[in-house]
């Protein structure tokens, strides 16, 4: 769910996380934009196309004859709206591995204590891709900068010069021998760029991207560079035009790092886990992640606290942002296969046009037990694009039926702008009484499995 890009871990771990993602299948009317590495100066994106939605509906209760049990009181959305404000304001960013994440954590194991639930925090350690590359300014003001596949991960410093595009027409005359090399995005992959750079003598390679937003970028399949070779945001544009004559330092600077996180495993009677529901609370470092997704643990607490149900387990997932680790750990520790469903929350504080993702039998279930409840929504069936995914998926690998409650694309997830002044109050509402009946729905369903 990027503009933010991510970086693929090279682990066992991932190579689990690219099989369940190829198992998603891509929308025609519904998708997120994802970034992906590419070699050709090609943004690789999708856009989402909305439906709008400002419908709000009320608490799930049971209707006439033959309808889904109520949940022991009616969930409350303005408690939803509290846990949200403390997620982004009193806590903030949280990353996986942080301070922050950890605090999160320890507030979400407070809430479902409070509601009655055995709550335990477990930790898990995992491998993820880091980049920490930077181009220096000659005024010290460093710009984030993400290293190119290929690159020589290493530090240069020199006087920077502009090389268009990188064609042999923008090369014609200039000096490179000894300098930083800035390029444009475009027409001459970044392979044949960087080469082109480093046979005249380049010290270092700065591709500007043609857009906003950083990039991930490859060199191409095998092919190396001696020399360091980043992407930059097309916000710097200006700062790296002014700076052409100037000092520039550049540092390519990634690889891989141990990271340790937890997962927030509650249940009611501290037995067996025969149905699930969850979401992750972790965000991408710069984004205090409202939507992304304080907005769909919010709907968990509160749905988890008005529905004490022995056999549900409920699961707040850490490391969702750099490749679902929170529960692929989760289900590996746990082989979650003996599970009825699993009910995902991952963006519930806007509707720009809702979707459940998943298992379509589930998925039709859930949204027949909204429907029944007289839940007013937007919300129908849908399908991430490839490459998309959330949590649900990782119980779909273990052969448990799951879900995705969506609330579709955001432009603002994983950035800084993600906050809580963009949260619409009435579609956090919709999500609430929508899970909730949901929820109702299915443990009536399995009452064989599942007990008020």
């Amino acid at each position: 769910m990027p503009p933010t890009p991510k970086r693929v871990p090279h682990t066992l771990g991932l190579i689990v996380t690219v099989a369940i993602l190829a198992t998603v299948v891509s929308c025609s009317d519904d998708t997120t934009v994802e970034d992906g590495a590419d070699g050709d100066g090609t943004t690789v994106a999708t856009s989402e196309a909305t439906e709008s939605s400002s419908s709000t509906g009320g608490a799930a209760t049971g209707g006439g004859s033959g309808s889904a049990p109520s949940s022991i009181a009616a969930p409350d959305a303005a408690r939803a709206m509290q846990h949200i404000e403390h997620l982004t304001g009193t806590v903030g960013p949280r990353p996986a591995g942080s301070e922050a994440e950890r605090e999160a954590a320890d507030y979400i194991a407070s809430q479902l204590t409070e509601a009655g639930y055995d709550a335990t925090i477990e930790e898990f350690t995992f491998e993820a891709e880091r980049d920490d590359s930077l181009v220096t300014l000659p005024d010290g003001d460093a710009l984030r900068a993400l290293a190119m596949q290929g690159s020589a991960m290493t530090e240069a410093s020199g006087t920077a010069v502009h090389g268009g595009l990188g064609r042999p027409e923008d090369l014609a005359g200039a000096v490179l021998a000894g300098n930083v090399v800035i390029f444009d995005r475009g027409i001459v992959t970044f392979g044949d760029k960087a080469l082109a750079a480093e046979a005249a003598g380049a010290i270092a390679v700065v591709v500007v991207n043609d857009e906003p937003g950083l990039f991930l970028g490859s060199l191409g399949d095998g092919v190396t560079s001696s020399i360091p070779v980043v992407g930059v945001s097309g916000e710097n544009a200006e700062a790296l035009e002014a700076a052409i004559g100037e000092r520039l330092m550049v540092t390519a600077d990634a690889g891989l790092e141990s990271i340790t996180s937890q997962n927030v495993v509650a249940s009611i009677d501290d037995g067996a886990c025969r149905a699930y529901l969850g979401g992750h609370y972790d965000t991408v470092t710069v984004s205090p992640g409202a939507n992304d997704n304080a907005s769909g643990t919010a709907v968990v607490l509160e749905v988890a606290r008005v529905n004490p149900v022995p056999g549900l387990c409920v699961v707040l997932f850490g490391a969702e942002e750099l490749g679902l680790f929170g529960s692929q750990s989760y289900v590996a520790e746990h082989l979650a296969g003996t599970g009825r469903f699993m009910l995902n929350v991952d963006m519930a504080g806007r509707s720009d046009g809702p979707v459940i993702v998943g298992d379509r039998d589930l998925a039709d279930a859930a949204l027949e037990g909204i429907q029944a409840a007289g839940v007013e929504s937007a919300l129908r069936a849908g399908r991430f694009p490839p490459g998309a995914s959330s949590d649900h998926v990782s119980f779909e690998s273990v052969g448990v039926p799951a879900v995705t409650f969506n609330s579709g694309d955001d432009e603002a997830i994983h950035t800084a702008e993600d906050t809580i002044d963009r949260i619409q109050p009435d579609a956090v509402a919709m999500f609430v009484s929508a899970v909730d009946a949901a929820l109702d729905a299915l443990v009536a369903e399995h009452s064989d499995a599942l007990a008020r």
